[in-house]
């Protein structure tokens, strides 16, 4: 069976751990399906240069105007590689196609068997007021794929729920997973030594956006003045979180940025209690990845957190958006050692890999 699998972009995110160790162990030979450059540039232009402008644009100015938009000439380049790598998706067996619909040659695929797996459906709350059109536009894009494949993957349990309830949209449910031999290799150690950082800390695990709320974290840190607070990921720099938080970074934290995944893997070894700030965290692979790391997991009581950690037991649940619940929680994981290692027996046992890819892999023959 050939089957190809993507788009990837880059190494880092949810969906590209997720595909990635979905190749990692199968017994199947996978083609990635990776994305000629100039739709790369397309949809970064599209994310961070038309969809905002768009929001702005009375629909019938953007209509009359939308040739305006192709500033680069680009859409020539677009078309052309779109319908190369369509065509050539044409001749595997199964497309095992993720997330958002970005590049729309490649959603349209026609011949082979699709299977479609959906990571998230965006919360308004989690994006600036003014791009309530972009959401309805992705989410619109998202469910036409959904309605066009052969079979559709949800990622956690409220996922399958709201696409049946909201849309009509069936589908079965296979959640994120781990690569437990990536993290049986960890080492803080390594982590500590690298980056001088000796005391037990908070982690957080991340990129600068509303979604993830970082800026909770930050509060979290002021609140605890005592404490020790790293934070890791794409963006979180102490200039760029300065100009986020809208005011100075606490002293007790600690940004790092963009790491390697050999040190993130090591980060969550090294810390004390890993924090989880987003209201309407989809799944939250970084979940799992605390958890088998045998740290305490503080998470907002909402969507995928709910359904991963028993509160008290396997981590420990706060308030969505509620920074003195949020407190309460992260004084008791960081001296609750017990839940850690109970995290860790549930996510060998219900989030391996090497046992949810055949599951994944069932749905292209069913």
């Amino acid at each position: 069976m050939k089957i190809a699998i993507g788009p990837i972009e880059g190494y880092y995110g949810g969906a590209a751990q997720h595909i990635l160790n979905i190749m990692q162990n199968s017994k199947h030979s996978y083609e990635p399906i990776s994305i000629p450059l100039s739709l790369q540039n397309w949809g970064k232009f599209f994310r961070e240069y038309l969809l905002p402008i768009q929001n702005k644009i009375p629909d019938v100015v953007l209509k009359h105007n939308s040739k305006r938009f192709d500033m680069y000439g680009w859409q020539k380049h677009i078309d052309f590689s779109g319908r190369k790598l369509a065509k050539k998706l044409q001749d595997v067996d199964v497309v095992h196609l993720h997330g958002h619909p970005y590049w729309e040659q490649i959603y349209n695929v026609n011949g082979p068997r699709t299977v479609f797996t959906v990571h998230n459906l965006y919360d308004k709350e989690d994006f600036p007021a003014n791009w309530e059109r972009t959401i309805d536009y992705l989410t619109n894009k998202m469910i036409e794929v959904c309605k066009r494949s052969d079979r559709v993957i949800s990622v956690a349990k409220w996922l399958q729920d709201s696409l049946k309830k909201n849309y009509g949209v069936e589908s079965e449910y296979i959640p994120n997973g781990v690569n437990l031999e990536e993290f049986d290799s960890r080492n803080g150690d390594f982590f500590r030594k690298k980056f001088g950082i000796w005391d037990d800390f908070y982690l957080f695990v991340g990129r600068a956006t509303k979604y993830k709320r970082p800026e909770l974290f930050l509060s979290l840190a002021q609140e605890l003045p005592r404490r020790k607070f790293v934070m890791v990921g794409r963006g979180i720099m102490q200039d760029s979180l300065t100009e986020y938080f809208g005011r100075n970074i606490p002293p007790n934290v600690v940004c790092i940025g963009e790491l390697d995944r050999t040190d993130v893997v090591n980060a969550f070894d090294a810390s004390r209690s890993f924090i989880l700030p987003s209201a309407n965290e989809t799944f939250g692979i970084v979940i799992l990845e605390a958890m088998v790391s045998e740290k305490p997991v503080v998470a907002a009581n909402n969507l995928g957190p709910s359904e991963i950690i028993r509160d008290g037991e396997t981590g420990f649940l706060f308030e969505p958006d509620n920074l003195e619940s949020l407190v309460q929680k992260a004084e008791i994981a960081w001296t609750d050692r017990e839940v850690g290692i109970a995290a860790r027996a549930e996510v060998r046992e219900n989030y391996d890999w090497k046992k949810i890819v055949p599951e994944i892999e069932r749905s292209y023959c069913s």
